[in-house]
């Protein structure tokens, strides 16, 4: 980023007085609120924005200026169009701003109003500007919420309003005080911003529990005036709104206080703050395009924030791409995926799809139905291929035109790609009618898209009689000359224009000794228009010829236009635009007629997106190292109490991990089965891939739900209805969230929410504390979860302590990650070899010092550590005798330091005395042996640690 800026504002000293008084004028706004300025040909921003602006922009503030005079300066800076964009973009996606454009200023009036405003949720005045593909702007939603009590329940109310989509997702539920059931609606929905009631988010009630879980899931808080989300005055307002806004059919005379959603009193609320807060009533775009739906989190598997981050389903990324660029490497499951997906719309389905895993058995059996088809039917992997390479490559994103027809904003060029399509997609149809055996793929995706493409004929039809086809193939989108005699005339003038420029090129090859066609040709391009192009090598031919105007030259060769070229040219660019002025009527037609067919093609666009995602589901699991399998499923228990429940993953892998060129990985077994063994102890050294292990499960259950193969040998898995995982140490420092407090706010989710269904991951809970905290905590937790709740759980941990619950529970099992120390010459320890395989049974050493010599840690630490080990160990090894309670050793411990404290005040009493040498000696030797025959295992652990 360059830090020079040609641009700045030159205003006299009244004009600038005049700014800097309306400036100042302007209400207080959020430090996370950028105000710039539209003056026509550059932008300008002002005041803290100004300085704030250059640092990120040109990283220096030398380049503000000020305007003003005496005590009335405020700080100024001008942005060019592309630094303009480029800051925009970084605002909204990266850094979660908002954004004003104000417009309508000169330097004699300050009639300055808001142009375009925009928030990392509402990206709809920018979206032309800012994005090619739509791909943000169609996926930016804003969610309203409100509070309220039934009885002694919180219930939550909130209203989701996709924009880009047009569509309104509401929902009611009950929660509890952690508001687990809300995060989960986050996750599955994705919101970019949530806005809540002013003036009520105190650290202490409900409201500030909700503001640190949208910290949590990076969702940008708005608050907005309680009056905006009270509608028990003024439903009828909001009714007249909805139906205003939302999509009716004419015949059934119908309006919104029809729908059953309006009794959703508290979505009703948080609704009606996010219309007033998107202004969609005031566009008159938006008239008639909603959709309103019920959002039922129960269908979907729980997964909060923490799971997601902690099985690495997402990228993590501050870049400005768009989501769907972050795929750069595939160290997580949307990455791993996403390289096979081959339209926009597949990749934001695809998020949302990994965002909802499914509990319906019926629906997770279509979708392992039609992967099945395409990984090892009849023909399936010619289908697969075809699909993927040839096929969906060539689909267009049918939502973004979608909205293009809707805003009104739609050109002849988007009708025709979207005629291209309708071409080709036959051929996808046919192709999964004719090739495929599978009823479930035919029925899913071949009968519902002949059904859409018959719907679509006519706009086909439309196209083929309104644009000149041939035309369109070389590029020139133009509507037929047959629609009005204008258009005919300068049609026809421009035919013959064409003809003789055509002409030209023989006498020009003739003049020049050259071949038409081959040595000459004739081409045009968007800068010169028509001209005439010759090789390099007879860029000579062209040398003191007057005859000729050469225009540039490079490596494709000379480009050069005759004075009569250069006339026929100038002649056809003028009759082309004069063309384009008079179509432009007949164009408005044709595209409110293809208005109608918007809900078609969004249809349309979403069954490919499907159709995308599950063939990507196909290829990823035929193009793995070792092929995934499809997994046998089974119904969750129905009352969470017992009654069935099984997983069991044979040669279980990581489906990232295996992908990876400089790892072998070992494959893993693991086996849930209700009432024998649904707790899993997992201990080990250091590195030895409990933790890997974890998320190998984890993964494996949630892809198994998406409705993809999963990456085993076999796989039986029973449905849970939640994946709740402590992996992992990080601090939130900017939120003033230790480690610790961040392990205690995941774990105390689970043993909240967590019910038989579901699938908890642990790993190492404890160890940001005190060691004997941890262990406190982390037996108190797994006997909880092992005799309370009963799901099935990977508890990995270093209190090898714990092993000993498998005697108290017998769904309680001990399995270690193994390794192997091969010994020195001199037969002391040596090399530490991890062999990443889970056995049965308890490893009783972390191996902590090994993995610290692999980390080259210098010898004589690494000396002193063992020997302190030792120490450590002979003096433990009394309080944590196996199988003794925890009343008996503290028991054990309070008469040793007894029997030591009453050593050491008789050694004291002797010094006392006037004994000489052989005396004291003696005395001393009788009180050793005294203390050398009590049978205390602390006072042997001390007297081992003390030389002879």
């Amino acid at each position: 980023m360059t830090s020079q800026n040609s641009h700045e504002l030159s205003l006299d000293s009244r004009q600038a007085d005049g700014f800097v008084k309306f400036y100042k004028s302007l209400p207080e706004k959020p430090v996370t609120t950028i105000r710039l300025f539209n003056r026509t040909e550059y932008y300008t921003v002002h005041g803290t924005d100004a300085i704030f602006t250059a640092k990120e922009v040109f990283k220096t503030s030398a380049c503000v200026k000020y305007i003003g005079a005496g005590n009335n300066k405020i700080e100024s800076l001008a942005l060019g169009r592309s630094h303009f964009e480029h800051f925009v973009r970084e605002l909204l996606l990266v850094k979660q701003y908002r954004v004003e454009v104000y417009s309508g200023g000169t330097k004699t009036s300050n009639d300055w109003h808001i142009e375009a405003k925009a928030s990392p949720g509402n990206l709809s005045d920018f979206e032309d500007m800012l994005f090619n593909n739509a791909d943000v702007a169609l996926g930016s939603s804003v969610l309203g919420l409100k509070l309220g009590v039934d009885g002694k329940n919180r219930v939550v109310g909130v209203a989701c309003i996709n924009a880009g989509q047009r569509k309104f997702t509401v929902a009611e539920f009950v929660d509890n005080d952690v508001f687990s059931t809300l995060e989960s609606v986050l996750v599955q929905l994705g919101p970019k911003e949530c806005l809540l009631p002013a003036g009520v988010g105190d650290a202490g009630n409900d409201y500030g529990t909700i503001k640190k879980i949208l910290e949590r899931n990076n969702v940008v808080l708005t608050e907005r005036k309680r009056t905006d989300f009270a509608v028990e005055n003024s439903k009828e307002t909001l009714i007249k709104d909805l139906t205003k806004l939302m999509h009716f059919e004419e015949d059934q005379k119908e309006d919104a206080a029809t729908l059953p959603q309006v009794n959703l009193n508290l979505a009703m609320s948080a609704l009606n703050a996010g219309i007033k807060y998107l202004e969609l009533v005031t566009d008159e775009r938006n008239l008639g395009q909603f959709t309103m739906s019920t959002f039922d989190s129960s269908q979907f598997v729980r997964v909060d924030f923490a799971a997601m981050r902690a099985l690495q389903v997402f990228p993590v990324t501050n870049s400005l791409q768009s989501f769907s660029a972050a795929t750069s490497t595939s160290d997580n499951l949307y990455a791993l995926f996403s390289r096979w997906i081959r339209t926009p719309a597949g990749h934001r389905l695809l998020r949302c799809w990994l965002s909802q895993p499914l509990k319906d058995l019926n629906h997770i059996s279509q979708r392992h139905d039609v992967v099945e088809a395409l990984v090892a039917g009849e023909n399936g992997a010619t289908l697969r291929r075809a699909m993927s390479e040839v096929h969906l490559r060539r689909v267009p994103d049918f939502a973004a035109l979608a909205r293009k027809f809707r805003r009104e904003k739609a050109t002849l060029q988007d009708c025709y790609r979207i005629y291209q399509s309708l071409l080709r997609l036959p051929q996808l149809q046919e192709a999964i009618e004719v090739e495929s055996d599978s009823f479930t793929l035919k029925s899913m995706f071949g009968g519902p898209l002949k059904d859409l493409l018959a719907l679509l004929k006519r706009f086909q039809e439309m196209v083929e009689t309104t644009i000149d086809i041939q035309k369109a193939e070389e590029g020139d989108i133009m509507v037929k000359p047959e629609f009005d005699e204008g258009l005919q005339d300068l049609r026809s003038r421009m035919d013959d224009l064409m003809s003789d420029m055509k002409d030209m090129i023989g006498r020009t090859a003739r003049d020049l000794s050259l071949e038409a066609n081959k040595g000459l040709k004739l081409e045009s391009n968007s800068q010169y228009g028509y001209f005439f192009r010759v090789t390099l090598k007879d860029e000579k031919l062209l040398r003191n010829n007057r005859a000729y105007t050469i225009l540039d030259s490079n490596k494709a060769g000379v480009r050069f236009q005759s004075e009569r070229l250069r006339r026929a040219n100038d002649d056809y660019v003028s009759a082309r635009e004069e063309y384009s002025q008079q179509q432009k009527a007949v164009e408005v037609e044709i595209i409110k007629i293809a208005v109608g067919y918007a809900d078609t093609l969004q249809s349309l666009g979403d069954l490919v997106a499907s159709l995308d995602v599950i063939v990507a589901f196909a290829c990823a699991a035929a193009a793995a190292p070792t092929p995934y399998v499809r997994p046998k499923m089974h119904p969750s228990s129905g009352d969470g109490s017992g009654g069935g429940g099984i997983v069991s993953l044979k040669q279980a892998r990581h489906p990232c991990l295996e992908t990876s060129n400089s790892v072998a990985f070992i494959p893993n077994d693991v086996l849930f089965e209700r009432g024998k063994s649904m707790f899993h102890i997992i201990t080990g050294p250091n590195m030895g891939g409990k933790s890997t292990f974890l998320r190998t499960v984890g993964l494996s259950c949630l892809m198994a739900q998406v409705g993809s193969f999963v990456p085993c040998f076999s796989a039986e898995i029973s449905v849970v209805d939640a994946i709740m995982c402590r992996v992992g140490a990080g601090d939130c420092q900017g939120k003033g969230i230790s480690t610790f407090m961040a392990e205690m706010l995941e774990t105390s989710a689970i043993l909240r929410t967590a019910t038989a269904n579901t699938l908890i991951l642990i790993d190492e809970l404890g160890r940001g504390t005190s060691t004997y905290d941890g262990y406190g905590l982390a037996w108190a937790i797994s006997e909880y979860i092992a005799k309370e709740v009963g799901a099935f759980t990977l508890f990995a941990t270093h209190f090898h302590e714990l092993t000993s619950l498998a005697d108290k529970y017998p769904s309680v099992v001990n399995e270690h990650v193994t390794a192997h120390i091969t010994d020195d010459e001199d037969g002391k320890e040596g090399t530490l070899t991890l062999l990443y395989a889970v056995k049965p049974g308890v490893c009783d050493q972390s191996f902590g010092i090994h993995v610290a010599k692999i980390a080259s840690i210098p010898d004589h630490v690494i000396e002193f550590a063992k020997l302190k080990q030792e120490e450590l160990e002979d003096l433990d090894a009394v309080v944590s005798q196996e199988k003794s309670s925890d009343a008996a050793r503290r028991k054990i411990k309070k008469e040793g330091e007894a029997i030591v404290e009453k050593f050491i005040n008789s050694v004291k009493e002797l010094q006392k005395k006037n004994l000489g040498d052989e005396e004291l000696a003696e005395a001393f030797g009788k009180l050793k042996e005294g203390i050398k025959s009590v049978q205390n295992p602390y006072v042997e652990a001390i007297l081992k640690s003390v030389p002879a």
